[in-house]
């Protein structure tokens, strides 16, 4: 892990504080790319990772965007209330599940609130590169528009695009109409809600493969089309049944078994673990290899084709 101070916080919209990370002996920080994110140890020994949305250019800190969540998992409100300037905090390397692709011609960046995040650090690159790009971001309200006048400055004028509801369904953005039909030699980046994520995937579906790509920042609810199974603790012989909208973690959990746990969306590895008997449906982000997904598992997200899944704890 590595050691920064907390330079600076700054307010940045309602709700979203900005928090400037540099090393503690004034070093240079590790290099990162458009995309990328750092685990955070927060008070309270809280795990989190945030999104890095600085230039990439820039080796000397790193800048976050931390939306306090009051109905979230804890991660964002002690950031928010229990972090202050000059405080130490250990992070990881960066690490990124969310890479530009820098060989397109032409990039559709849309970010919903606090999504904008990652898709800031890719404008910076995209700029840098002299690549076409527009910039489309969705709030509720204007006092919920972060980085407003850096992203003036950084996008073209005719290429940047403020979608304000003020509570107006008419007012949101029409990624049906925008995305109808596929950009030669283009890309698509989305970050933000799951509602907008859905949105732009249905409108997608004409695009060629991998030319879309999402980053989530809340775990995706269950819609309860997944099929139920059993987990049999190996060391006890413990049988625990897993329903359709719930994780094996949530499971797990709710039988009084403690496993340790971060993000709930399968980047980190924090609950990784080890199986021996059924046949694992693995939705993580490449946090484990082909080989180790045949022996292990991210419990916090992946799930079970067989009717019996035994884990080794």
């Amino acid at each position: 892990m590595i050691k920064v101070r907390v330079k600076s916080i700054d307010d940045e919209a309602k709700d979203i504080k900005t928090f400037e990370l540099v090393d503690t002996s004034g070093s240079d920080l590790p290099p990162f790319t458009a995309g990328a994110y750092i685990d955070v140890n927060l008070p309270g020994g809280l795990m989190r990772q945030y999104s890095l949305c600085n230039d990439p250019a820039e080796t000397d800190r790193y800048l976050l965007a931390v939306y306090r969540d009051a109905a979230g998992r804890g991660g964002s409100i002690a950031f928010h209330d229990k972090v202050a300037v000059g405080d130490t905090l250990e992070i990881s390397e960066p690490k990124n599940n969310f890479p530009l692709d820098q060989r397109a011609m032409h990039y559709t960046l849309i970010a919903g609130g606090i999504g904008v995040a990652p898709l800031l650090a890719m404008a910076h690159k995209l700029r840098s590169l002299s690549k076409e790009f527009d910039f489309h971001i969705c709030v509720r309200s204007v006092d919920q528009l972060p980085f407003k006048q850096e992203l003036e400055e950084l996008v073209e004028p005719s290429r940047l695009y403020f979608y304000i509801t003020n509570g107006d369904p008419s007012r949101r953005l029409d990624v049906k109409t925008l995305l109808a039909e596929p950009i030669s030699a283009g890309q698509v980046y989305c970050c933000g809600p799951e509602g907008l994520i859905k949105a732009v995937s249905a409108a997608t579906t004409s695009w060629p493969i991998r030319t879309v790509r999402f980053e989530h920042f809340k775990p995706e609810e269950l819609d309860g089309t997944d099929e139920p199974f059993s987990v049999k603790i190996a060391s006890t012989g413990q049988v625990i049944k897993v329903g359709p909208k719930e994780t094996i973690l949530t499971a797990l959990w709710r039988a009084g078994i403690e496993k340790e746990f971060s993000c709930e969306l399968g980047i980190c590895g924090v609950c990784r673990t080890s199986f021996s008997e059924g046949e694992a449906i693995h939705r993580d982000v490449n946090v484990l290899s082909l080989k180790e997904r045949e022996k292990e598992m991210t419990i916090c997200i992946s799930r079970c084709k067989s009717p019996l899944l035994t884990i080794d704890i």
